[in-house]
């Protein structure tokens, strides 16, 4: 800031560059940031995977699973007392799990939680988990470690996890008689998928429904039933008053053991599969320690079984550009998942306690999910390779002595058995917010170089006057002869002197007034934006509400067409809410200030959130920093090539309005998996997979602690609607 601030800068040899090359350094550094995320695909560029952690001594015990036909067994009676008892309902067989944990000598119990649904009207669901706790008989139930399967009744889309339960059942037969564990072993059956785990989860650690927490909050600054801040009062038909502490409420356990180490999800569907695919994405994109995944891999390996990630198969040889394309397709797909924020299965929910976990889930060869590679040598996995799998898992797991911490917790798989650390991904974010740093201190050079072309303008003219000043004066002097005159006349020019002098005062105060006023405005209408990002992302409860009495349409619909008028409105006000507090037109330098302040803002965001989730900060540069180059303050009377190109800038810009663009790309993602519908039915289809998206981002934040949502609205929006402003304001040209 030193040299930024120094008078003679503007003759600086590298401040007359950057105004000549800023604009093609910015658009190298996006090329630049692309090519380098495409190069971490090529095994030059990534790492083989290793263990970090020695004391989980990964397959160096003898397998001792026999439970084969026990969990058989219990797959067929699991199967039957859902055919007879449980065929017509969703309900879980609560008994039959209760007795079968009884009989394994395991301390069983039960839990409760509650949904009120929150952008529902009075809609509750309750569900029930079950779980049963083996005591570790080497140490006082300081540590757990957790075997968990969701339940899914037949009628459900997902596939059955029959196969699941059963190998879970089995395995604590086989694990209930051994002496060698170190930690307690929690088995755990939750209903309603993540919705359980979350009720679970909470009631664990203590989180009843009276604790507000980031995670359990609104995702709002503003609670509803705050004293003086009742809306109620005001419109009476509407229920401002329930508290998201009573949204889900997770009741409380009966039983638990201690603080959680590691947790394995399983979710199989038949006691033969092909292949073990290994999750590892949960929510808000966080990610479980490297270790915990290396072993699975690892283990699975040494059990017989097939495994993959994103489909990817390492086992296979492939040629260099084979390879190099996998591993891309695996990073996009890893990209793909984690952008959303929402877990992929159960596991995901136990990384925000400090808890590393996975889910192993088992595909067939015909899995719609993704097909295995056509190799003969791919031979089917049954109970008795998932169970010594399990075991030597769960064995490695009973020997750590502390929690996992020296692996990574920030990466990027290429393949199953080749990972991207994040000082290797993180150099493409940072040079997509290198652009947009470039281009804010290019702006303030050249706003500074006006400001000082204008002063030495106004030090010449001054200048001219007073030389022109002095000459008239020595001609008056030499004319007259007289002393008295003389007198007279060097009184007459001090007192021009002093009222110069005032009247200079009189206009650097006036400047100074204009400036501060100015730097008000701009304060001014950057909060003012800000607030309405605010207001929306707190609105949706109001929109199910409207759409609820005045027209009777289901909160996914009243939401949806809700966010998409009021984007309408705000798309049409936002370019006049700069002249709210201004007498006259807005100047050339003040949007040159805005347009600094949030590029500074995009970069910041970017930043901020990849260091988190990496993909999502890196969708939000990649698509925003296009528009953040292009957009630039509007001069008046630029011609007709001008009109045009400022009409094609807006016309990018509304595309990537959040949710327009949430919409277009539904729509293409609908014409990618049916290309054979109609051009209407296509769009149709694509409105209906972004109402339910967007539906499924604010429940996830309300319940969950989602913030893709939240980022959206209250951060990103108010930030696009900045840019809609720079180009929807014309400004006079600087007078040089």
């Amino acid at each position: 800031m030193g040299l930024l601030s120094d008078p003679e800068y503007g003759s600086v040899k590298w401040v007359k560059i950057l105004n000549r090359i800023h604009r093609p350094l910015c658009l190298l550094c996006y090329v630049a940031a692309l090519v380098w995320f495409g190069m971490l695909g090529n095994r030059e560029f990534n790492n083989e995977t290793y263990f970090s952690e020695n004391a989980l001594l990964p397959g160096l015990v003898t397998n001792e699973f026999n439970g084969e036909q026990t969990a058989k067994q219990f797959h067929n009676e699991l199967l039957w007392e859902l055919e007879y008892k449980y065929n017509d309902s969703d309900e879980m067989p609560v008994p039959w799990l209760v007795a079968k944990m009884s009989q394994l000598h395991l301390e069983v119990y039960t839990h409760n939680f509650t949904l009120n649904y929150p952008l529902g009207q009075g809609q509750v669901y309750t569900g029930t988990n079950v779980y049963g706790i083996l005591r570790a008989p080497r140490t006082s139930s300081l540590e757990a470690l957790v075997i968990t399967a969701p339940y899914r009744p037949l009628s459900s889309h997902q596939k059955s996890t029959t196969a699941g339960i059963a190998l879970m059942l089995a395995f604590a037969q086989f694990a209930r008689p051994q002496k060698y564990w170190a930690k307690d072993i929690i088995f755990l059956i939750t209903e309603h998928e993540q919705l359980g785990m979350q009720a679970w989860l909470e009631a664990y650690h203590g989180l009843h429904s009276g604790t507000e927490t980031l995670y359990t909050s609104f995702g709002s600054f503003w609670k509803p039933g705050t004293s003086g801040l009742d809306f109620s009062k005001f419109w009476p038909g509407f229920d401002w008053g329930s508290e998201h502490k009573k949204c889900l409420n997770p009741g409380k356990l009966k039983g638990r053991s201690g603080s959680i180490q590691a947790a394995i999800n399983l979710e199989f569907h038949v006691p033969k599969i092909k292949y073990i695919e290994v999750k590892v994405e949960g929510l808000n994109g966080q990610l479980p320690n490297l270790d915990l995944a290396n072993l699975v891999h690892k283990l699975c390996v040494k059990s017989g079984i097939h495994h993959s990630y994103k489909n990817s198969y390492s086992w296979i040889k492939r040629h260099n550009v084979d390879e190099w394309t996998n591993n891309l397709w695996t990073m996009l797909g890893m990209i793909s998942t984690q952008l959303s924020g929402v877990p992929n299965g159960n596991h995901g929910l136990f990384h925000r306690f400090g808890i590393e976990a996975v889910t192993l889930e088992g595909r067939d060869a015909d899995d719609p999910a993704g097909a295995p590679p056509r190799i003969n040598a791919l031979n089917s996995a049954n109970f008795y390779r998932l169970g010594v799998a399990l075991e030597s898992v769960m064995r490695s797991l009973n020997n750590l002595l502390e929690r996992f911490h020296q692996s990574y917790f920030f990466y990027l798989l290429a393949a199953s058995n080749r990972f991207i650390s994040i000082g290797q991904y993180m150099p493409c974010l940072c040079l997509l917010c290198v652009a947009l740093l470039i281009k804010a201190l290019a702006l303030w050079v050249s706003l500074q170089q006006e400001s000082e072309e204008e002063t030495e303008e106004k030090e010449k003219k001054a200048k001219t006057e007073k030389e022109s000043h002095s000459e008239s004066e020595r001609d008056k002097s030499e004319e007259e002869s007289s002393s008295t005159l003389i007198k007279s006349k060097k009184n007459k020019s001090d007192t021009d002197k002093v009222s110069r002098h005032q009247k200079s005062k009189e206009v650097k105060q006036k400047n100074i007034d204009s400036s501060y006023l100015s730097l008000v405005n701009i304060g001014t209408n950057y909060l003012l934006v800000h607030l309405l990002g605010y207001a929306v992302m707190n609105s949706p409860l109001l929109f199910s509400q409207i759409g609820a009495k005045y027209y009777d349409q289901p909160s996914e619909v009243s939401v949806y067409y809700g966010l998409i008028a009021i984007s309408i409105l705000l798309t049409i006000i936002t370019p006049f809410l700069p002249r709210l507090l201004r007498k006259g037109p807005i100047t050339n330098e003040e949007l040159i200030f805005v347009n600094i302040l949030v590029l500074i803002e995009l970069a910041t965001l970017c930043l901020t959130v990849g260091m988190h989730n990496f993909p999502l900060g890196l969708v939000i540069a990649s698509l925003y920093t296009p528009l953040a180059l292009v957009s630039g303050v509007i001069i008046k009377g630029g011609g007709i090539g001008s009109t045009i190109n400022v009409f094609l800038r807006r016309m990018f810009c509304l595309v990537l309005h959040p949710l327009c663009a949430l919409s277009i790309g539904m729509i293409l993602y609908s014409r990618v998996l049916f290309p054979e519908e109609k051009f209407l039915s296509m769009v149709g289809r694509g409105r209906d997979a972004a109402m339910q998206a967007t539906m499924f981002a604010i429940v996830d934040s309300m319940i969950y602690g989602n913030w893709l949502f939240n980022v959206a609205t209250a951060i990103l929006l108010p930030t696009w609607m900045i840019f809609w402003q720079i180009l929807c304001n014309k400004v006079a040209a600087p007078v040089n």
